[in-house]
């Protein structure tokens, strides 16, 4: 069902912007992030806030449950979980694409007799009668978009060019190609050689703390001084989507702390990899 605080369910039901309950709320917080463990599926963290005390010793009695909706129109996929009111749930990749949106909701089990305080007075009771299934709770929807590139690492959208006339040991960064990821053009010595890094990991490790972290200052400074000009940049849409994800401040003036958060702390790798050859 769509969301709508104006619709009227002919009964009290807790919604935000809805005043069928006086001064009570209902919240779904939602962390939606790659399973760590398997790149194929999704996790949705989630915790269900409450204004009602009553609502929630509904659910306690085994009167209602906490349900939570994920749903998405690219895959015709619309699946219904019983959860309780905190944790996570896993959701195959396969099922969701570009957009899609997750809600939660409360509904009762059985038929039983519900009964608050703060049901508005201009129901003119402060109890009713439920019956199995009907909605007591809905939370606002939230939307997410689901593009497998978000969840790579950053630099997946560098792409490497020879530049005809830079030389060796210099590189040059484009923001503005038509491609919408970021190119990086450098002498053809130097290209081959950063390829050559990219085959282990100690090489990675110094690409991520030479190239690539200059790469991301650069780009986080665009980004900062003038969004607009790429709102339709691929690389644009990721790195925001990164810094999202990890509650990271893009707008945050010091850049060089933003670029080493976004890409994981990568002097701290670099610096344990060489004590490990040295001890």
């Amino acid at each position: 069902m769509k969301f709508d605080p104006r619709k009227s369910f002919g009964y009290p039901v807790l919604r935000a912007d809805s005043d069928d309950y006086i001064r009570s709320g209902f919240q779904l917080d939602i962390d939606f992030n790659l399973d760590k463990n398997d790149p194929s599926k999704f996790v949705v963290g989630f915790a269900f806030h409450c204004g009602v005390r009553e609502l929630v010793d509904f659910v306690k009695n085994q009167n209602g449950a906490f349900w939570i909706r994920v749903s998405c129109r690219s895959t015709f996929v619309s699946s219904m979980y019983p959860v309780e009111q905190n944790g996570s749930i896993t959701i195959e990749g396969t099922e969701l694409r570009d957009v899609i949106e997750i809600c939660g909701f409360v509904i009762a089990r059985k038929q039983a007799v519900f009964e608050s305080k703060k049901i508005n007075e201009e129901f003119g009771y402060d109890s009713f009668e439920v019956s199995q299934g009907q909605i007591m709770a809905h939370s606002y929807p939230s939307s997410y978009v689901v593009e497998k590139d978000f969840w790579k690492p950053l630099h997946s959208i560098f792409e490497y060019r020879i530049g005809e006339d830079l030389k060796e040991g210099e590189f040059h960064v484009d923001l503005d190609a038509t491609s919408g990821v970021v190119e990086i053009f450098g002498h053809v010595a130097l290209i081959k050689q950063l390829n050559a890094f990219e085959k282990s990991q100690e090489g990675r490790n110094l690409l991520i703390n030479s190239v690539f972290f200059a790469t991301v200052v650069q780009m986080i400074t665009r980004f900062q001084e003038s969004p607009e000009s790429v709102a339709d940049k691929k690389w644009a849409k990721i790195l925001l989507a990164k810094a999202e994800s990890k509650n990271i401040d893009i707008k945050n003036k010091r850049v060089a702390l933003v670029a080493q958060r976004l890409l994981d702390l990568p002097l701290l790798k670099l610096t344990s990899s060489q004590f490990e050859k040295t001890a």
